[in-house]
């Protein structure tokens, strides 16, 4: 066999193999489950509002994570656990503890917001008013800004409706006690 045919069986059989891959809904060697797209729910609804937390990554943040990484849901957007680890000092760099709740950088400290309806600890006592102001500015009710890495200057433009909706659904999850503290600026 020439190098000239090896070569060129080699590339059909990759090509049969990524195109049964991509022919069954998956890349290869991905970890993912095949996708399942959603129709978008009705504007304003808390449906909506959950298609929209989703695909903020809002629960990468808000909600600590198990030891394989996962979300633990019955924490879901709960923010930084009261009493866990902060982010590690890291000299000239930008760290996260473990359970991604926590970031330290030039900036200072970050601790992820508790997002839950709790009227004591997350923003179960915000009006729609006080939300949309927060997002809009980066700053909430109480005059704390918002802090990297709260993505604030992709979300601040979103429509109305959608922050009506991103409203409207978390004020359906469950309320979770959650004393979260407050970020630090940074060491002078």
């Amino acid at each position: 066999m020439t190098r000239h045919t090896a070569l060129a069986a080699g590339a059909g059989a990759f090509m049969a193999v990524a195109s049964i891959s991509i022919l069954a809904g998956q890349q290869p060697g991905s970890p993912y489950p095949p996708a399942k797209p959603q129709t978008m729910a009705p504007a304003e609804t808390p449906a909506r509002g959950a298609q929209l937390v989703m695909l903020g990554g809002c629960n990468d943040c808000h909600t600590p994570k198990l030891q394989n990484g996962a979300p633990d849901m019955l924490r879901m957007l709960s923010g930084h656990p009261q009493n866990a680890p902060l982010a590690p000092e890291v000299v000239g760099g930008v760290s996260a503890n473990m359970l991604l709740t926590a970031w330290r950088g030039p900036w200072g400290v970050s601790l992820s917001r508790n997002l839950t309806p709790d009227k004591e600890t997350g923003i179960g006592s915000w009006t729609l008013a006080d939300f949309k102001k927060t997002i809009r500015t980066g700053v909430d009710p109480k005059g704390d800004v918002l802090m990297p890495p709260m993505p604030i200057a992709e979300i601040q433009n979103l429509p109305d409706q959608d922050l009506n909706a991103i409203y409207a659904y978390l004020r359906t999850i469950k309320p979770i006690h959650n004393l979260v503290g407050r970020t630090a600026p940074p060491k002078k």
